[in-house]
């Protein structure tokens, strides 16, 4: 009974200090970025993530471990990457180099977040414009990726309960086949001691796996099932971890 009090105060004390940090953070920061005219908006991000894991180590008592960090290639590369919850777009994040994300073209009409979101080269996917939405998404992710950063997607779609299995969206083939570059599967644990829509957070270390690149030239049917596979068989075997 004593714990349980203990991580409802402690998920309290976090999630007051997490949502004062974010909003202080990106109100400040747009207006940084207007007078900076977006010189320093990758610097930004990284900060705002480092800060916001050290409130999550230092509060919640919230660690990662990376495993693999050979697999995170420097040349054109896009990463796609399993989504549990907040912690991997706002915490991970300053483990990639200028990492520009590919998302739902409603997160940028949020205030603050969107603006900065923008200014730091998201790339929005529209899906009621179907394929003509991924068209221009795609000639987006190539400049992106051409031009030195990592480009993150979320092939779930949306966010997945921890040890759940979700097919992922085709979307992400339309890229790897109209870019001709590796797709890195990144899997990890994070929805089990941060939930996505759990209000009470857990201690505890988060396994982050930075899977082998596939490689470009399979057909797309054949790289959804490989993706496809990679994500079943690491979650799985992160259904197991004790940490």
């Amino acid at each position: 009974m004593l714990s349980e009090i203990k991580y409802a105060l402690k998920s309290l004390c976090f999630n007051v200090m997490f949502f004062l940090v974010v909003f202080l953070a990106l109100a400040l920061g747009c207006i940084f970025n207007f007078i900076t005219r977006s010189k320093y908006i990758f610097e930004f991000w990284y900060y705002l993530s480092v800060v916001l894991n050290f409130l999550s180590q230092k509060i919640m008592g919230i660690d990662y471990t990376i495993k693999h960090q050979e697999n995170m290639i420097n040349s054109p590369v896009i990463f796609a990457m399993r989504h549990e919850s907040t912690w991997e777009t706002l915490i991970l994040i300053h483990n990639f180099k200028k990492p520009i994300f590919v998302l739902k073209q409603e997160l940028l009409n949020i205030p603050l977040f969107g603006y900065l979101s923008r200014e730091a080269g998201s790339i929005p996917v529209d899906r009621a414009n179907g394929a003509r939405s991924l068209k221009d998404a795609a000639r987006s992710v190539e400049q992106a990726v051409n031009s030195g950063h990592h480009v993150i997607i979320f092939p779930e779609g949306t966010r997945v309960s921890h040890g759940i299995h979700a097919e992922l969206k085709r979307g992400i083939s339309f890229f790897y086949k109209r870019i001709n570059c590796p797709v890195v599967p990144v899997v990890h644990n994070s929805g089990k001691f941060w939930p996505r829509h759990g209000f009470f957070k857990k201690s505890g270390n988060i396994s982050v796996i930075i899977c082998d690149p596939i490689q470009p030239g399979l057909s797309a049917q054949d790289f959804m099932q490989k993706l496809n596979d990679v994500f079943y068989d690491e979650v799985e075997k992160l259904k197991g971890t004790c940490h």
